[in-house]
Formats: structure tokens, sequence, C-alpha cells
């Protein structure tokens, strides 16, 4: 029965992708962990595993075409410096693998990833043309994210391996519990940060549901990382969510550090026993540091005793072939790959693109941070930028790090559209002669 649910949920999701922005960006922000409820629903998503896939990247096509007609100027603030920067460190580790050591192993990591660079960089900019578009998004995402989460632990076909929660594709092969942890991180952040009016009592329920179903998700994945992160998130950002303008504010988000921590570590006993219980342990965690901690000084090390890679990078993946951690495909400090892999005026452009992205975020809260919805919309966008930083130099690498990039991408974007949307504005109310501005950003 729940296999009928999740593939007819599916189809639906594909049908309002092809119909709402919200709707399609909200699809390819869980499509990892949505995909994987899919396929331990119905045999045919594990028979063609890019079936899913596929099938999101069309219907998000189909939306980003319909917008061409709806939205005006819809490529306004799309070639931004970000952009052209991301493409350009995407492009450059594809070169890279002319000089690689590791290209055998390389090169299938990059082609494989391919479609999703084209999916989350080139395609879902698209469907955010205004800063409202976003707070749609995060509504869209808090009921998405939440049905999947309930689909996926309804579903018996998940089970406990090692401790984390996953689905066998086959005999060998199982799904991925980092993403189903990172669903859990995403939509923790979304149900602790965004507000709305105390009306709207249906999105309020979906804001508790989503943190306490996100936490059991992340919990029982085994994503340590995930879990931790997405709390010390929630609270690191609740002030930029809440303007605190008192004591009592104050002594509320104190209160919330103080009960919010306690609580995670009580659900946490009663999700998790035996192996999933252990890889919480001290000892785990600090075998797991320990890890990243020999990964990283391998590859500085192979890439400072080369003086030309300083220049031109190691190759993209070169961490595969230099590391004496035969088990380990990738050092998972994207950071370090970017800088040792791609070379110091790769890594430059790196960091001028983080700056020029986190810049234009900033401007915008300031833009907006008079607006409660907005002001808590951003939020949220920035925390899930900021859990994306802290994941990719935990766990990640360049070719699987395109959400970080699209956060900072959809910033400089809606920088560009809300002045021009702005100016347009002034020049109406001076045309009008009452030199009153309003303003809130056009469609």
């Amino acid at each position: 029965m729940i296999g009928h649910v999740t593939v007819v949920a599916f189809a639906l999701a594909c049908l309002a992708a092809m119909l709402s922005p919200a709707w399609g960006l909200g699809f390819v922000m869980t499509m990892y962990a949505f995909e994987q409820a899919a396929q331990a629903s119905n045999p045919i998503f594990v028979r063609f595993l890019a079936l899913a896939n596929v099938l999101v990247a069309a219907s998000v096509g189909v939306g980003i075409f319909r917008q061409l007609t709806a939205t005006p100027r819809l490529f306004l603030g799309y070639a931004s410096f970000v952009w052209c920067g991301v493409m350009a460190i995407y492009l450059y580790s594809i070169v890279s693998l002319l000089w690689s050591p590791s290209r055998a192993i390389a090169a299938p990591m990059t082609w494989g990833q391919l479609p999703y660079l084209i999916l989350y960089i080139m395609m879902a900019p698209l469907l955010v043309d205004d800063a409202q578009s976003l707070t749609r998004f995060v509504r869209v995402f808090l009921f998405l994210g939440v049905g999947i989460v309930v689909l996926m632990l309804a579903n018996p076909a998940f089970t406990f391996y090692t401790g984390r929660l996953g689905f066998n594709l086959d005999a060998t092969v199982r799904t991925n519990p980092l993403a189903m942890g990172e669903l859990g991180g995403n939509i923790m952040l979304a149900g602790a940060l965004f507000r709305v009016g105390t009306t709207q009592w249906f999105t309020q329920l979906l804001r508790v549901a989503a943190f306490f179903l996100g936490a059991m998700l992340a919990l029982q994945s085994g994503s340590r990382g995930q879990v931790v992160f997405a709390v010390l998130l929630a609270l690191a950002f609740y002030p930029a969510s809440v303007r605190i303008r008192n004591f009592t504010g104050f002594a509320w988000t104190a209160l919330g550090v103080v009960v919010l921590v306690p609580l995670m570590l009580y659900m946490g006993q009663l999700l998790l026993a035996g192996q999933e219980l252990r890889r919480w342990d001290s000892e785990v965690i600090a075998g797991g540091t320990d890890v990243r901690v020999a990964n990283v000084a391998d590859l500085v090390w192979a890439w400072l005793r080369h003086p030309p890679a300083w220049l031109v990078g190691l190759g993209f993946n070169a961490f595969s072939s230099i590391s004496s951690a035969s088990s380990e495909p990738y050092s998972h400090v994207m950071v370090v790959d970017i800088l040792a892999e791609q070379g110091i005026p790769m890594f430059g452009l790196f960091v001028a693109v983080t700056w020029v992205g986190i810049r234009d975020g900033i401007w915008l809260f300031r833009r907006f941070a008079d607006e409660p919805e907005m002001r808590a919309t951003l939020a949220v966008a920035y925390a899930m930028f900021a859990y994306q930083l802290l994941l990719v130099n935990k766990q990640g690498y360049l070719w699987v790090g395109m959400s970080y990039f699209f956060f900072l991408i959809i910033a400089s974007r809606l920088r560009q559209r809300t002045e021009v949307s702005d100016a347009e504005l002034e020049e109406e109310a001076e045309a009008d002669g009452d030199g009153v501005v309003d303003l809130v950003p056009s469609r």
C-alpha cells in the first residue's frame, strides 16, 4: 500500500513541478531522498536507476519553458559573476582530467554528475525570479519534505544495516543514507526558522512536524553531522529569523538553546539502539574525524611537493591515487580538494564567488529586514547555505557540492532582479509625482 502511495505522490509532484516554479524547486531540493523512496516502492525505479532523475529534470524543464512566457525578463540576473565563476570552476575541473593521475576513476565521477550540474546550476536558478518566490518555495519544501519523510519511515523496505537506515538496491548496493540525513536536516531548519501568521495553522503544524520528523529521519539515517549541524544552525540563525528587540526575546532564544539540545539527545535515545546508537560514541566520532584529517594531510602534502600543481592543480580526484587510504574515494573536504586539485587560481575564484554571493545575500537581508515573512524566508535560505558549507567539508567533493553553489547563485540573481525592480518602482513614483516608493519587488 505504502509503495503505491509513494509512486502516486511522485507522479503528482512531477505534475506540480510542471505547473509551479515553487514546486519545481521543491522537487529539485528533495530529489535525492524522493528518488530513494520511489526505488523502495516500485522495482522499475531500481531497474532504471536514472528514471527518477530524468522525470524530475523533465518536469522542471517543462515548468521553466512555461516560465519563459509567464515571467518578464526571466534571464535578468542569470549570468552573474557568481554563475559564471561557478561554471568556470566546473569546466576547469573537467579540463584537469587531462593530467589527473586518477583519470580512470575521476572521469566517470564527472560525467555521472553532469546532468545534476545542468539541473542545479543551469536550470534551477530560473525557478527563482523574485524574493517572494523563495517564500513560496519554503512552504512547498515543508509540505513535500514532511510527506517524503513519512513515506520513507512508513515503508518496511527501509531497513537498518551497520546502524544506518536504507534500502537494498541489490545484493551488494544500498541507497545513500547521507541524502536522507541531509533532507532531514534541511526540513529541520525550515521548520525551526520559517515564520507565518498565527492564523495559518496548517503551516504552523507543518513546521512542528518538519522539525521532529526531520530529526527522526536524520537520526535513523546515522548521519551524525547532519543532526548536529541542523540543531546548531537552527539556534544560530534564529535571531535572523525573528528580530530580537529586547531582553525577553533574548531570554526566549537562550531557553531554546537550553531545551533543544537535551530534547534531541532524548529523541536519539528513544529512536536508536545497538549499532545505531554506537555511531554516536565519542570514540567512533573521533575515528571519523581522524580519517578526514589524514585525508587532508595526504592531499596537501602531495600538492606541496609538486610546485607546478600550485598553479594548475593535481587534477580532479587526484586524492584517490596519492592517498594511503585506499578505501577513501575522495578527501571529504571540498575546500581542500579545490585548492590542491585545481590550484591557487581556481581556489581564488572559488573564494571570490563565495564572497560575492554572501555579500549579495547580506544586501538582500538588509533590504527585507523589516518584512517579517521575508526575513524568516531569507533566514531559512541562509541557514541551508551554511548547512551545505558544513556538509561539503565533512562528506563532499566538488561534483556533489552543487547545492552549496546554488544558494550563492540565487542570492546574486535575486539582488540584481530586486535592484532593477526597486529602481523601476522609484521611476514610477517620480513619474506619478507623489514621491512615495513602495519597495516591494514585482514579478
